[in-house]
């Protein structure tokens, strides 16, 4: 009896450490934390099948009027990049005062990815990679490695990351 506990400890563990091992990467490690907007409604975020290769963070406010205008720009662009590219995603982490403002945002603009929690985007991994400008946008690989940034996080156009985007992700079919 005692080695059938045993043994079923031991299939028990090594369970947990495959999961934990198979999302060890930056996506699987952020996704916790990970909502979508339904209604103006936070729902947690869930993605099927293996984690992306390649996650844009994208830093904006509904307060923003530059981001106002990019948004739209971007939601268009994601609607047709992704779906060409299933190793890429798009991350929103707001720049809002409150959760509310937020998801009022993510509804309006029609935003087709995930967020961070509201809550939960200080001390996150994403924090290391905002810059001091909104509208801001990096993309990072599987490692969280930043790909597109400049030393210091210093502000760049996102217009200009998107080029980098489709240079980077559309490159590696």
């Amino acid at each position: 009896m005692n080695q059938i506990l045993r043994i079923g400890l031991l299939s028990f563990t090594l369970g947990i450490v495959a999961q934990s091992v198979s999302r060890a990467d930056f996506f699987g490690d952020l996704q916790p934390k990970l909502i979508s907007a339904k209604g103006a409604k936070a729902e947690p975020f869930t993605q099927e099948g293996a984690s992306p290769k390649y996650t844009a963070i994208y830093y904006s406010a509904h307060w923003c009027p530059p981001c106002r205008a990019f948004t739209p720009k971007l939601v268009k662009w994601y609607n047709e990049f992704q779906p060409k590219h299933k190793e890429f995603q798009l991350v929103f982490v707001s720049s809002d005062k409150d959760e509310a403002a937020m998801l009022g945002y993510m509804t309006e603009m029609k935003m087709p990815w995930p967020a961070v929690r509201f809550l939960e985007k200080e001390g996150s991994a994403v924090e290391k990679f905002s810059s001091d400008g909104i509208p801001y946008l990096v993309l990072l690989d599987e490692n969280g490695k930043d790909l597109t940034g400049k030393a210091g996080n210093d502000w760049q156009a996102p217009q200009e990351i998107l080029k980098k985007i489709e240079e980077i992700v559309g490159s590696k079919k």
